[in-house]
């Protein structure tokens, strides 16, 4: 029986790629590790304003319209955290790269166990002649075999830190053991840190039929929620400067060289479906160029054909052309916002509700002969967070301590199992006076604070742990 679909795009059928560029600005090419499953519909566009003739006639009508250079693209992606319980890269690290600036990979980092050595059962661990880049605040250590997760660190006047704290000792179904003066400390975690100079990306978005992209990406703000209620969600908004698009259509005839003449199923001129630096694949032929796709690298809409790298071989008259996308799997495993936990100074928080918004904004370059926008600069970062908490006796304390305008850390772990979770560190959040509301049956505080820095590009650091 043959089968009748739908050709109007499904909204349930979306794939969505991030890859870090080579080259800012450079269209990169998806693989299946830039996969991001998005978790509700991702979003691309960027569409082209007009100014209005200001000539006069005999009339009230707009005689013309012109259309502006472009200005820069948004994107926004929602996705569920998903690290893997291997520590190896997680869904969307190429989103969290380009949100921080900077990655400090696993065991790259290395140290000594301080003086006087450490006891099998010992929460403070001294260290020094720390190498390879920063120890967190928090994070997973290895010494010998024993894998360590601490909670804290401390360190002296000059901010270098001397002992690891709170430490979970025997962590992910290690040994504890006791270690010796100058046995080497390596940081297992790996660890997202803000940069002054951030990479760009490239998106890939495929809804059903057709897949757009993008170039020049720059992540402007990324939103983490707290509930109580379905997968952790972290959800990113991209500026970006160049996007493009690539359809779907049938050969009128065999190639010639490497050049295809396409139309639609309804025998019209196809090339507008497709903008340089879309890929595609043959699927009457099943040949998508060996898993690597056809690059197009010219399209003229006069004639309606596409050019394309490598020259295809074999394809013929009629045969279905569709945009190519790599074979992807989902990477990691989902995170619960149940299992989510909030550390208030150090203290676990009882909260109702809560997120912390993460905006890094940027502009970019407009200059006359360009019609796309140019390189970008990032402005000032606009981190704050809110949380509610059902309004306790011992809470009154708060309405004083927010007028003051207190400062404490704040630690939010997302996931609760070894090697698959992920901590948002903040090492100073300036609160304001909380709101008092209602609901349903009980009085709420809804606390917001500004997240700050302390001496430089220190206000957020995220640790894979």
């Amino acid at each position: 029986m043959a089968k009748s679909c739908s050709t109007v795009a499904s909204a349930r059928i979306q794939q969505v790629f991030v890859a870090l560029e080579d080259v800012s600005g450079t269209l990169q090419r998806p693989t299946a590790a830039n996969y991001v499953l998005p978790a509700g519909s991702a979003t691309l566009n960027q569409a082209p304003e007009y100014t209005n003739s200001d000539e006069l006639t005999g009339t009230l009508d707009v005689i013309d319209q012109f259309k502006n250079a472009l200005g820069a693209g948004e994107a926004s992606i929602p996705m569920i955290v998903r690290p893997p319980a291997d520590g190896s890269k997680m869904q969307g690290h190429d989103l969290f790269s380009a949100l921080m600036g900077t990655v400090q990979e696993p065991n790259t980092v290395l140290a000594k166990v301080g003086t006087g050595g450490a006891t099998v059962s010992a929460t403070t661990i001294p260290i020094a002649d720390i190498t390879g880049g920063i120890m967190p605040p928090r994070g997973v250590v290895t010494i010998g075999s024993e894998k360590m997760r601490y909670l804290g660190v401390t360190t002296d006047t000059n901010g270098t830190v001397t002992a690891l704290t709170n430490c979970v000792r025997g962590f992910a179904s290690t040994t504890a053991a006791a270690h010796d003066a100058e046995d080497v400390i390596t940081l297992a975690s790996r660890v997202y840190i803000q940069d002054n100079c951030r990479p760009t990306i490239s998106i890939w978005l495929k809804n059903d039929h057709t897949v757009r992209f993008a170039s020049g990406g720059v992540v402007t703000a990324a939103t983490v929620p707290q509930s109580k209620d379905g997968g952790q969600h972290c959800d990113f908004t991209i500026g970006f400067r160049q996007m493009g698009w690539c359809g779907s259509s049938i050969l009128t005839s065999a190639p010639v060289g490497a050049v295809l003449t396409v139309e639609t199923s309804e025998g019209e001129k196809a090339a507008e479906a497709y903008s340089v630096g879309g890929i595609i694949k043959n699927t009457t032929k099943n040949d998508d160029n060996s898993g690597a796709g056809y690059t197009i690298t010219a399209v003229n809409y006069e004639t309606g054909t596409i050019t394309v790298s490598p020259a295809p071989t074999g394809w013929a008259m009629d045969d279905k052309i569709d945009p190519w996308l790599p074979d992807a799997t989902p990477i990691g495993t989902a995170l619960q916002s149940a299992d989510t936990r909030v550390f208030v100074g150090g203290k676990a928080g009882k909260l109702t509700e809560g997120s912390i918004t993460i905006g890094t904004p940027t502009s970019f370059t407009s200059e006359i002969g360009d019609e796309y926008p140019g390189e970008n600069a990032d402005g000032m970062r606009e981190l704050s967070m809110t949380n509610g908490l059902y309004f306790r006796a011992k809470d009154a304390v708060e309405f004083k301590r927010g007028y003051d305008g207190y400062e404490l850390p704040v630690h939010i772990v997302l996931g609760n199992k070894a090697g698959a979770s992920l901590s948002l560190v903040m090492p100073r959040v300036k609160f304001n006076m909380p709101t008092v509301e209602e609901s349903d049956s009980f009085v709420t505080l809804t606390r917001t604070g500004a997240i700050l820095g302390t001496k430089g590009n220190d206000s957020l650091i995220i640790v894979q742990e």
